[in-house]
């Protein structure tokens, strides 16, 4: 019996000295090799699929010789207790196989996702010169040549030294990232009939005197290939809910960036309201009025620049409805646009007042059926209406007033 224990012991110890120099290696080759799976190759892909099949494969030998030594060396008892219906259960629950969790289990089951046209993608390794070693799936070039991006990325997993007893976990050799580049497209406005939301969105601001200002933005915003990195690094991705300390937390294997629609209706929304409203206060109400079009190509290029800084890029950005004041603000404006209107005809036509007072009067003659001499016709016979009127109000006007009715009885 002391000399099985001894023996176990040595087994034991020399299993453990090789998962030390064997695992280390593995995972640094599996979270190399799988990034060859993003190439546009045959010979990449099978490559990179059979490297990580033996990969995964050579952490499970060093495992089955530990397993054999072992039942080696105790085989004399085993065997003669195997009649024993309480050991068999035993030794059936140590091997059984539990279900799997795909990124930290003590069974290899392929995990497997796609990566869509609409989506970016970024395999980094766990360890190593990840810096150097990580990969992105290039769908721009797919694009460039008129074709359909879309690939199945395997994730491949190596046993992590000392997770388990005998038994050591597998867990991804790296991690897959996807960013979701889906377009934006947005009208924020304060109306209820229209704009893409039935909220009241538009962005209301102050001019110099403090008179209220609302206005209305049309935006377009999406995330290009080469700027998903920049995108991903600045917003990052979904939190995975859960404890950290959770192994289905620390090893899961793929992430998921903030959706693009998320970024744009918080920090992008407040950043063109913010730059809106900066150059709205900076002027007075006249001025904020009469140059709409300088503030919206102001905003524009600041946005632009902002935009491009985090990742995005901006498509196009403008007024979607008009500048909205208060109620008796608005009525004053257009009051004075009245005058001011009025102002400019009276002023155009003074050189020509004679004429115009003439043309009036000669007009006005002829409306009431008066020669040119200014003497009432012969006949009323194809007068205006409104001239028999005026006559009857001429002629009652001097007659006598009428006798008052007698007072009844």
């Amino acid at each position: 019996m002391f000399a099985r224990i001894i023996g176990s012991l040595v087994v034991i110890g020399v299993y453990e000295l090789v998962m030390i120099l064997l695992l280390p290696r593995l995972l640094l080759a599996s979270g190399q090799v799988a990034g060859a799976q993003f190439d546009n190759s045959d010979n990449s892909f099978l490559y990179a699929t059979v490297q990580m099949g033996l990969n995964g494969r050579y952490g499970v030998l060093p495992a089955c010789f530990l397993f054999v030594a072992l039942l080696a060396i105790w085989w004399g008892p085993i065997a003669r207790r195997l009649g024993n219906r309480t050991t068999v259960t035993a030794i059936a629950m140590m091997l059984g196989i539990g279900p799997a969790q795909a990124y930290y289990d003590k069974t290899d089951y392929t995990e497997a996702y796609t990566i869509l046209p609409n989506e970016s993608a970024f395999w980094i390794p766990d360890g190593g010169a990840n810096k150097d070693n990580q990969t992105q799936f290039d769908s721009e070039t797919y694009l460039n040549a008129n074709k359909v991006p879309l690939k199945r990325f395997i994730v491949p997993h190596v046993k992590l030294q000392g997770s388990g007893g005998f038994y050591d976990f597998y867990v991804p050799a790296g991690r897959l990232i996807i960013v979701d580049r889906t377009t934006y497209s947005r009208e924020w406005v304060d109306a209820t009939d229209r704009g893409t939301s039935k909220k009241k969105e538009g962005f209301p601001c102050q001019t110099v005197e403090g008179l209220n200002i609302t206005v209305g933005m049309s935006i377009g915003a999406s995330v290009t290939e080469n700027n998903a990195a920049k995108y991903l690094g600045r917003f990052g991705v979904v939190p995975i809910t859960g404890e950290r300390t959770n192994p289905a937390i620390i090893f899961n294997s793929v992430y998921y960036s903030r959706r693009l629609q998320d970024v744009m209706d918080d920090v992008g929304r407040k950043k063109v309201q913010t730059l809106v409203c900066a150059e709205i206060t900076a002027r007075t109400f006249d001025r904020a009025n009469a140059e709409a079009n300088k503030i919206i190509e102001t905003v524009l290029a600041k946005s632009t620049e902002y935009f491009a800084s985090v990742g995005i890029s901006l498509d196009f950005l403008g007024w979607a409805d008009t500048f909205t004041f208060d109620h008796d603000v608005q009525d004053a404006v257009n009051r004075r646009y009245i005058a001011a209107q009025d102002k400019e005809i009276a002023a155009a036509l003074a050189p020509h007042a004679d004429t115009i007072q003439k043309l009036a009067a000669a007009s006005a003659l002829r409306s009431f059926g008066l020669r040119s001499d200014g003497k009432l016709p012969t006949t009323i016979v194809g007068l205006p209406p409104d001239l028999g009127g005026l006559l009857g109000s001429l002629l009652n006007a001097g007659a006598p007033p009428p006798h008052p009715a007698p007072p009844a009885r």
